[in-house]
């Protein structure tokens, strides 16, 4: 036990994920992987139809602070949908 190292019993990270190879191996999947501007499907949907007017909403929200604020910024959204779809909220 004199010549064993301190660390002997200390579990080890498994450096096999970050190796050049596994890192290579990995670029050249995503390079082939189609994909839009912008991340996934999804997350691309999510940027253009509705990150702009749920910040804008909650950009409001905290500056006035209402005391219900999910409320408020469901109405908000309400009304921009409408706006944006060309109707008047109901």
């Amino acid at each position: 036990m004199a010549n064993e190292s301190p660390l002997a019993g200390t579990p080890v990270a498994n450096d096999s994920l970050t190796t050049p190879q596994t890192q290579t191996q990995a670029a050249q999947a995503q390079s082939q992987t189609p994909g839009r501007p912008g991340g996934a499907p999804a997350r691309v949907y999510m940027n253009e139809k509705i990150v702009p007017y749920l910040l804008e909403g909650m950009k409001g929200v905290a500056k006035e602070q209402p005391a219900n604020p999910l409320r408020v910024l469901g109405e908000f959204l309400i009304q921009k949908s409408a706006e944006v779809e060309g109707k008047s909220p109901e």
